[in-house]
């Protein structure tokens, strides 16, 4: 017994084993260089970023809305010159006066006061009334974009710091070109209501309603060129704006396809100086592949 107890007396005073001290981490170290493209690429870089992105979702839903108007169309609807010359009983340079009917695109044009039936249907009219509404929607978006690039301005004034400069210039650049493909579609969308019942109100005889109505769907056609996302261009890298001087100068004087295909490589640029600035504040190897073919702009309708 007396052994028993000393057994259990010794067993009740042994320590039980410590456990284990956890492991401390190493301290994680976070290197941020900060100069003044950090807060550029933070407040201005990645704000007009996030906004050109919601514009390419806008430029896509216009361009799906101008293959819907088109879809009514056959090639034979698009006007020609000799459509022009007949409706206007101009001369062919034979010496024969042309009567008036023109082709059978021109004479199936109704005479009557009203609208052209083709230009003017109810989906047409809906298709237009959405280009013309998403195109406000961009153009409210580029003063956004602009208001992120005037405080940038204020803060870091130009010519004090040559990177900073060129991150805006980037920016500028793709605002530029967005406004200019912006303003295409809205010149169609404005074109398309301001000759809504022209033909009904300047017209004097039925020669003068088939001219007008093969004019202005002819207008109208050519307007859409390049808009419906399928006349893009190859662009080349040593010719981002198609030998024009700058985005400026295609923004005026381009075409639709020139203006759509060099914004899309305007952007590509544009985030490839982001990521790269945001590799320089963070240590970071982020990588943005190039893009080989350009993305399709618009939905399949």
């Amino acid at each position: 017994m007396f052994a028993a107890l000393t057994l259990g007396s010794l067993l009740a005073v042994v320590p039980s084993p410590a456990p284990a001290p956890t492991p401390t981490l190493p301290p994680v170290i976070i290197r941020t260089i900060t100069t003044a493209r950090c807060p550029t690429l933070h407040e201005m870089m990645r704000p007009i970023g996030y906004v050109t992105r919601r514009n390419d979702d806008a430029f896509r839903a216009m361009a799906f809305a101008t293959q819907k108007f088109l879809s009514n169309f056959i090639p034979g609807d698009v006007p020609t010159i000799a459509d022009l010359q007949a409706s206007l009983g101009t001369n062919n340079g034979q010496g024969t006066g042309l009567n008036g009917t023109g082709t059978p695109m021109s004479a199936s044009l109704s005479s009557t006061r009203g609208n052209d039936p083709l230009v003017y249907g109810p989906s047409q009219v809906l298709s237009a009334a959405r280009i013309d509404a998403v195109a406000q929607q961009i153009f409210g978006n580029i003063m956004v974009e602009r208001s992120y690039l005037t405080k940038s301005y204020k803060k870091f004034p130009e010519g004090k710091n040559p990177k900073v400069d060129a991150m805006r210039r980037a920016a500028q650049n793709v605002m530029t070109l967005q406004e200019a493909l912006a303003n295409k579609y809205e010149q169609f969308a404005g074109t398309y209501f301001d000759g809504m019942d022209l033909s009904r109100m300047t017209a004097n005889n039925n020669a003068d309603v088939a001219t007008i109505k093969i004019a202005l769907r002819q207008l109208l056609l050519g307007d859409t060129r390049g808009l419906a996302g399928d006349t893009q261009r190859k662009l080349s890298p040593n010719h981002p704006f198609f030998g024009y001087k700058s985005a400026g100068d295609l923004a005026q004087n381009g075409n639709p396809g020139e203006v759509l295909t060099a914004l899309k490589g305007q952007e590509f640029a544009f985030t490839s100086t982001m990521i790269h600035t945001y590799n320089v504040c963070h240590q970071s190897h982020y990588i943005l592949a190039p893009i080989h073919t350009m993305p399709a702009p618009s939905p399949k309708p």
